[in-house]
């Protein structure tokens, strides 16, 4: 624990919860942001916060806190951290590693009117090249080859069972966040004719066409692959249903790096089973972890991740970085 030197006027310490880890890699470079700001900030671990609950006024639920969660059944780490953020009853600022705001830990901040804000666009780069990898893996007839290799079989592609030219294949990407525009970006870059569908027809940097949403169902016939990278909300929630899986051709592939609840997951599965559609890249389910029972597991042409396509050894410091850019903010409008 640490703290700036008290200011003049000798205003009581505002308290920021932190990581064991995040105190003891950055806590000297918060304390000089605090100082620069001209405010007292009192640094708190875990167990430090947890005997002054009242004098906790920020935290930072960093991303090794997260360790062992998943979206909907947060780990020991994660109970831990929020028992303390809901129990203490100055909380005015809440910072998370999360990109989205809707892990179920966030509501009760949420709903007590504590500024919550989340690490918008650090897992843009891994995850949209996670999705490169995919996309243009099976594009180019790696699903065709590992499983003839997993079989021992020398199985050339050869005649209509080619590739089809990445130049003429176009993708689809729903969402034009800073993880969409990324993906778009690299998929212009290797050949991929891109639609970006987002809320308006904007035309989006990285990609060839912009589409409202609400022209989705007219683009999805020309879809070669169909990538999901939006937040889930009221109106996204279920928008990939049986209707729209008809819509696609036979040749088409999903995405989803998004959220599950995006798909119709019994509809997708029926069209996987039964090759209404190619396939299916899914880094994200309606139960997670994904149960053993699903079908999903052993569909043939399907690949999963266990909402794990972010993966990278960088995503703390990422994270980190967008917590102090986020504490800066904070520390020059905290007093006022």
């Amino acid at each position: 624990m640490g703290h700036s030197p008290l200011s003049k006027a000798a205003k009581p310490p505002l308290g920021l919860l932190l990581s064991d880890t995040v105190n003891q890699q950055a806590g000297k470079h918060i304390d000089e942001l605090a100082a620069q700001a001209g405010v007292a900030l009192q640094r708190y671990t875990l167990a430090q916060a947890s005997a002054n609950l009242p004098a906790v006024h920020a935290a930072f639920f960093s991303r090794e806190l997260y360790e062992g969660s998943s979206i909907r059944k947060p780990g020991p780490l994660s109970d831990a951290f929020f028992n303390v953020v809901d129990a203490a009853p100055n909380l005015r600022w809440l910072h998370v590693c999360s990109s989205g705001l809707d892990l179920p830990q966030y509501a009760p901040s949420l709903q007590r009117g504590v500024r919550v804000t989340a690490s918008t666009g650090t897992t843009a780069t891994p995850i949209a090249q996670t999705v490169l990898a995919a996309i243009l893996a099976q594009s180019r007839g790696f699903d065709h080859w590992l499983q003839a290799q997993s079989r021992k079989q020398w199985a050339p592609l050869a005649g209509r069972a080619r590739p089809k030219e990445i130049s003429e294949m176009r993708a689809v990407v729903a969402g034009a966040g800073a993880i969409g525009q990324e993906i778009g970006r690299l998929l212009a870059a290797t050949g991929f004719h891109t639609i970006a569908v987002r809320r308006s027809a904007t035309p989006t940097p990285a990609f060839d066409e912009a589409v409202a949403l609400s022209d989705l169902d007219r683009i999805l016939p020309q879809c070669d692959w169909l990538v999901l990278a939006m937040p889930l909300t009221a109106e996204t929630r279920y928008l990939i249903n049986a209707t729209r899986l008809a819509l696609l051709p036979r040749h088409a592939r999903i995405v989803n790096v998004a959220r599950g609840e995006l798909i119709d997951e019994t509809a997708l599965t029926e069209a996987l089973v039964n090759h209404k559609i190619k396939g299916a890249y899914l880094d994200t389910f309606h139960e997670e972890p994904l149960p053993e029972s699903s079908a999903l597991w052993t569909l043939p042409n399907v690949w999963i991740t266990p909402h794990n396509c972010a993966a990278s050894q960088g995503h703390e410091q990422r994270v980190l970085a967008c917590f102090l850019q986020a504490l800066r903010t904070w520390l020059a409008t905290a007093h006022r």
